[in-house]
């Protein structure tokens, strides 16, 4: 419940939303069971950051399965989207061509936080240098997990 309080912070929120998260974080589900708690509390938390709420329905349950497996959400954030395409501006020197497979899938990655399905992690030291050149700093927020993901994970070249 550490974890669900931490995405809850002073929200107050009906019991069924709480058990939800509460179950979903502790035991997941068939499609996200090979995640940690602490990787589906983070999916629930990018969720959050993304559309501006916790998931209650079945659509945005289903989206943060699709977001733990790396798949494209059916809600769309177009906000957020615009904000990704400005980072991406900032990390690749140049605007996404949304057209082109890997600046696509860059720009969803951070918008909604899509994990990838198999980790490689070499690859995430050397997109961790690539962020702390960038932004001058460690990650900390879940946008910058993101941001950390995308560099990783999207193909996307400079």
């Amino acid at each position: 419940t550490t974890l669900v309080s931490k995405i809850l912070g002073k929200q107050n929120v009906p019991a069924s939303t709480r058990y939800a998260l509460i179950n979903f974080i502790a035991y997941g589900t068939p499609e996200s069971r090979w995640l940690g708690d602490g990787e589906r509390a983070g999916i629930v938390n990018s969720f959050q950051s993304t559309f501006g709420k916790l998931p209650t329905t079945a659509t945005d349950w289903e989206d943060v399965l699709k977001i733990g497996a790396g798949r494209w959400p059916s809600q769309k954030a177009t906000v957020k989207e615009a904000s990704a395409e400005d980072l991406f501006a900032t990390i690749y020197k140049r605007k996404p061509n949304r057209k082109n497979p890997n600046d696509d899938a860059a720009v969803t990655i951070m918008t909604y936080g899509l994990r990838p399905t198999k980790r490689n992690t070499k690859s995430e030291a050397a997109a961790l240098k690539t962020f702390n050149n960038v932004f001058k700093k460690p990650p900390s927020s879940a946008q910058d997990w993101d941001v950390l993901r995308t560099i990783t994970y999207s193909g996307t070249k400079r």
